[in-house]
């Protein structure tokens, strides 16, 4: 080879080299302290948040309790109501001896709805509640499956803060279904029995 194709070798050698390593394929690792975030699906929970958790509970916890004690009144009133009213020697012809009339159709009525009252009145105070959000170390239930004491006190130590506050918002969840539930059979009960005192009133006066 004559030097004037060495030299020309010579130069065009160490551009294909460079046009190599450009096309060459790359892990494309970020530089450092550009590499992009990507959120996590939680933000972490902090002490203002475990601080909402005690409200959170405390509040059900309140209306729960208000619920179950309205309900509690609903269900005297109309059980009560419905005591009289079977026990009147008036209604109990009418049972027994039912005839067609304006009268009748108004005892029967007011049974009806003061039952259906104490039955939604009964709903509101019977226990409902399951864990919809997994085994956890909150519900009463769940702790009650463990093994023994020892492994439940095992599995909350091994939770930091915000897992705990986690976990106790979840239960405030689950519970606030119970408590919306509470109130969806209380309106029920509560305007079943304001019928059925309605109609009472009619066929007793």
């Amino acid at each position: 080879m004559t030097d004037q194709n060495q030299s020309a070798s010579a130069e065009h050698t160490p551009t294909l080299i460079v046009e190599e390593v450009r096309s060459a394929p790359s892990l494309a690792v970020p530089e450092t302290g550009r590499g992009e975030i990507v959120p996590s699906s939680i933000s972490p929970l902090e002490e203002h948040h475990a601080d909402f958790a005690d409200f959170q509970e405390e509040y059900v916890r309140n209306y729960i309790s208000l619920a179950d004690t309205k309900a509690a009144w609903t269900f005297t009133i109309a059980s009560g109501v419905l005591v009289y009213l079977i026990g009147t020697n008036e209604t109990k012809e009418a049972l027994l001896e039912p005839v067609l009339s304006w009268h009748y159709a108004s005892l029967i009525t007011s049974v009806l709805l003061l039952v259906v009252s104490a039955f939604f009145s009964f709903r509101v105070v019977a226990p409902r509640l399951t864990s919809k959000s997994g085994e956890g170390i909150v519900f009463f239930g769940s702790v009650a499956a463990k093994g023994d004491a020892a492994s439940y006190v095992s599995e909350v130590a091994a939770y930091d803060p915000a897992e705990i506050t986690e976990a106790r918002l979840k239960h405030c969840f689950d519970v606030s279904k119970v408590c919306d539930g509470k109130y969806a059979s209380l309106k029920k009960a509560i305007w079943f029995g304001l019928a059925a005192l309605a109609v009472t009133l009619v066929a007793v006066l």
